[in-house]
Formats: C-alpha cells, structure tokens, sequence
C-alpha cells in the first residue's frame, strides 16, 4: 500500500495532500505571505488525520516549478529537510502540469490545456499540453514569454485552448477569446495524483538530486537590474 505527501507552496495558495492507498487527506489555505509558517503545520495536521507518521510513507512530492521564487524555495527547503529526516525519495512535478491535469478533472471533453501563471516583469510562465485518450502530454515545453508572444503562438498555431492559472488575468491573454479560468490556484492533490504516476514508472529521485524548475534562471538577477534602474 503506497503512501506518498505532496506539498505545494508555488503561489498564492499553501496546499499538502497525502495519499494511503486509496485514502487521501489534504489541507489548502490562501497563505502567500505565510507559507513559511503554515507548511509545516498543514504536512503534520494530515499526517495525523491519517495516524501514520512520516518514516511510513513511501515518497515525498514537491510542485517543483515554475512558480513564485520565493514559493518554490520554501517548498524545496522543507521536502528536502523531510526527506533528508526520514531518508525518502522526492518526485518533483511541474506546477504547469499539474495545473493542467487539475484543469483536466474539471473539462475532461477539452483537447488543448494551456496552464500560465504571472511571471511579473511583463512575462508569464506557460505550456502547452494536448489531451488524447484521457491522459495529458506535453506539445509545447514550460516556458518564460510576454503575454503577447503567447497569444502570438496560439494564432499561429490556430488551435483553441482552454487556459488555466493566474497568468490569463493579464492583458492580452485576457483577451484573447479563449476559455480561461484565471482564479484558479493550484490544490497538492493535483501535485498528489501525479506524483503517483510518476512512482509507478520509478521517478522518484534521491534528495540531492532534486532542483526547482525556476525556467527564468536569472529571476534575481532582473530583479536587482530593475531596483538599480529605479
């Protein structure tokens, strides 16, 4: 009976689920500015719904990226100090993925998910995945783009989408006539059900070898470019 912990701390949103079989529990707050507080607490409150401890489970999940630099840090600073406590393996799913797996849940009848979130900087953080026989696949990879160069591939492409994330709130995906839901946060129990599929086909990874996905690898670097301008 597998037994995996996923936590999400990518956005807006502090979620953790936990999967025993076919039991799961999961805990979801608004938490932005808090996450480093309400982790923790979340992980041990569904572990003791549950009444197992951390040494039973079987892995640790982490929504790996792209996503809030903050965010993705405390995240990864808590899966890895778990990790390192209990001696797990970490799965390390894309929030992209994961927003379009959710999405999917929602509009199973949908062919094209595009998950995007606000990169800030005039950028958002996107993918492309096309639905076939029920499951997802990736068509166009997680990338860092204007807006603008988004709706610019969608029309160059002539498919429809149904978008996902945070990053359709902004101009002009907003108004691109796609359906979109922009209010959507990303829940661990979407992070969950992927982290198990990644374990039946042997993904889960050592501690040390786990990384966020950041796609924007010089997030830090812009933003000290940007407070040097002002």
């Amino acid at each position: 009976m597998t037994a995996i912990l996923a936590l999400d701390t990518s956005g807006e949103a502090c979620s953790v689920a936990l999967s025993v079989g076919d039991q799961q529990w999961q805990s979801y707050e608004l938490a932005a500015q808090s996450h480093t507080q309400r982790a923790l607490p979340m992980i041990d409150e569904v572990l003791e719904q549950a009444q197992i401890s951390l040494k039973d489970l079987d892995a640790l999940a982490i929504a790996a990226g792209p996503g809030s630099f903050t965010g993705l840090r405390i995240g990864m600073g808590v899966i890895q100090g778990l990790a390192f406590a209990a001696d797990l393996p970490v799965i390390a799913v894309s929030t992209l993925e994961a927003l379009a797996w959710q999405q999917l849940n929602q509009t199973p009848e949908v062919e094209w998910l595009l998950p995007a979130l606000d990169a800030r900087m005039g950028e958002t953080y996107w993918a492309v995945y096309r639905v076939v026989q029920g499951e997802i696949s990736e068509y166009k990879a997680p990338a860092a783009s204007s807006p603008e160069d988004v709706v610019r591939w969608l029309d160059e492409q002539q498919i429809t989408v149904v978008g996902v994330g945070a990053g359709w709130s902004l101009a002009p995906l907003a108004n691109s006539g796609h359906e979109a839901q922009p209010d959507a946060n990303l829940r661990a129990t979407s992070v969950l059900a992927l982290a198990e599929q990644q374990w039946l086909t042997g993904d889960a990874i050592d501690v040390l070898e786990v990384q966020p996905m950041y796609i924007r690898d010089k997030v830090s670097w812009k933003k000290r470019e940007r407070i040097r301008s002002s």
